[in-house]
């Protein structure tokens, strides 16, 4: 057997030529040293693009971060104040004559702020200013450039404030950035292929930002055009709003005021910029949130839970105005309290508004590792009643990509159409969910409106309130971990709603106008 497979072998051997192995020959280099430049240069170019996402998600986290400190500190001083100081194309009427911040009394502190920013090579362009009780001159915040000058910026003008709070007047005034990198209006679409004004190209930031009006009319600051800052105010007819909207006309694509920075790269990252603040001469101190500490807001108290859900009201009421403003615009559609109606007069704020804002300015500063639900509730059917589709199966964590930018394109679509297809009151599909998801351990509830039924369609009256806050607290007892229900009800006392916040160890809230507006002239 052996010598058979020899002798094959020795046949096989004979057969096939072969020749000795000096090394590759200049073809087969040449093959290999091709496909080595194209595999690096393919490396290399998703390399590129990797590093460019990820310099990019950096970017936008931290912008979004920095911004995060800014806002917390413009809206508690706005929130502890007793009003607004704005400037006005009419002569203030004489019950606002104290909101003009032209006014002679404010003229000295005014021009200390100019002086300082004259003397750090600055720019300060007043935009409005705010009156506190415990300080004897205002504080101003005013438009500037960015750190970096390719962009704009707020910056705060007055007393020196200190970590715990308090201020200090017997100091000079401070002059620090609250607000960097607030963007420029390219053009209609704010695209880079977009077509700039060439009669602006000419003229430095620095003078733009100068020379940019900031007067209200019919309580709007002007719509910004080309190489202007992308923010734009609104206010109310009390001077106790400053809320920031779309800087430019309706027929574009922008919707919001936003933040932008341009890189040498041509790379562009854009932030939408929501604010909202009243003065309600109430102090509240909102530092850096840190893992356990707690945030607050107008809506929602107490924020600290990890896995927890909105379910908020989308009916047609919330609609109604809640601050008017003194001037007229487009024609509108409100909820009265009774019916719908049509008006023209300008309204700063409607409750679903003031929602968006809250809802969209806390979904901004929750932890990535948060995870959450996003229900709204009206009638079956209708517009409004509806869960975000991230949330649809369970929670969801609002730090992974995209997730948080999800989150607010659905909180921003609430307000979308005529109000009367928004629907009515029906919360209970909303509150079964979150009852037999033993995961949340705390629920945000936000109703404005009794229930147009109760739990089984039948007619709801006051005897229903004890029995479906006792029906809901009392499924607690099924799960391993209670949820703890923290109940907020607009425009009117629910005293179901109080009871289960109270049954279910949570917070209640009434919000009415007094509330909002705690305090007067």
């Amino acid at each position: 057997m052996n010598s058979i497979f020899l002798k094959s072998l020795s046949n096989v051997r004979r057969q096939t030529p072969f020749k000795r192995d000096h090394g590759f020959g200049m073809a087969e280099v040449l093959l290999a040293a091709s496909a080595g430049v194209v595999l690096i240069s393919a490396s290399t170019l998703a390399l590129r693009s990797t590093g460019s996402l990820i310099n990019k998600m950096h970017t936008k986290a931290g912008l979004q971060q920095n911004t995060t400190s800014g806002k917390r500190l413009m809206r508690s001083e706005i929130e502890r104040s007793l009003h607004l100081l704005i400037r006005s194309n009419e002569k203030p009427k004489d019950h606002l004559l104290h909101t003009d911040i032209t006014h002679k009394d404010y003229q000295a502190s005014l021009k200390q702020c100019k002086d300082l920013a004259e003397i750090s090579g600055q720019v300060f362009n007043p935009v409005f200013g705010v009156r506190m009780a415990e300080l004897n001159q205002p504080v101003y915040y005013g438009l500037s450039l960015s750190s970096n000058a390719r962009g704009y910026a707020l910056q705060r003008c007055g007393a020196v404030m200190h970590q715990d709070g308090r201020y200090n007047e017997t100091e000079k005034q401070s002059l620090a950035m609250v607000i960097d990198d607030i963007g420029i209006i390219r053009c209609a679409s704010d695209q880079p292929e977009c077509t700039i004004d060439p009669k602006n190209e000419k003229t430095s930031l620095s003078e733009i930002a100068s020379n940019a009006k900031f007067y209200f009319s019919d309580d709007k600051t002007p719509i910004r055009t080309s190489r202007e800052p992308a923010i734009r105010l609104m206010t109310d007819e009390n001077r106790k709003l400053i809320r920031f909207i779309d800087p430019t006309t309706e027929k574009d694509k922008i919707e919001t005021s936003f933040l932008k920075i341009d890189s040498v790269n041509k790379e562009i990252t854009t932030q939408p910029f929501y604010f909202i603040a009243y003065a309600r001469a109430d102090k509240r101190d909102d530092q850096n949130q840190a893992d356990g500490e707690v945030l607050n807001g107008l809506f929602f108290r107490n924020v600290s839970s990890k896995r927890m859900r909105f379910l908020v009201d989308g009916s047609g009421s919330m609609s109604a105005c809640i601050l008017w403003g003194s001037g007229y615009g487009n024609r509108r559609i409100f909820w009265s309290g009774r019916y719908y109606f049509w008006s023209q007069r300008s309204c700063a704020l409607t409750r679903m508004e003031s929602l968006q804002h809250e809802l969209i300015s806390l979904l901004q500063e929750l932890p990535n590792d948060t995870q959450i639900s996003l229900r709204s509730f009206s009638s079956p059917g209708y517009q409004n009643h509806r869960i975000w589709k991230n949330s649809v199966s369970s929670l969801v964590q609002i730090g992974s990509n995209g997730t948080r930018d999800s989150a607010i394109a659905f909180v921003n679509t609430l307000d979308d159409g005529y109000p009367y297809r928004w629907g009515g009151t029906a919360p209970w599909e909303g509150l079964d969910e979150a009852f037999a998801d033993h995961n949340t351990d705390t629920l945000y509830f936000l109703s404005d409106g009794e229930p147009n039924y109760d739990r089984n369609r039948g007619r709801w009256t006051t005897a229903d309130h004890d029995t479906t806050a006792d029906y809901y607290s009392g499924l607690n007892n099924n799960r391993e971990i209670g949820l703890k229900v923290n109940s907020t009800a607009l425009g009117l006392q629910s005293n179901w709603m109080q009871s289960l916040a109270g049954k279910t160890t949570g917070d209640y809230l009434h919000i009415d106008k007094k509330y909002v507006m705690s305090a007067s002239n």
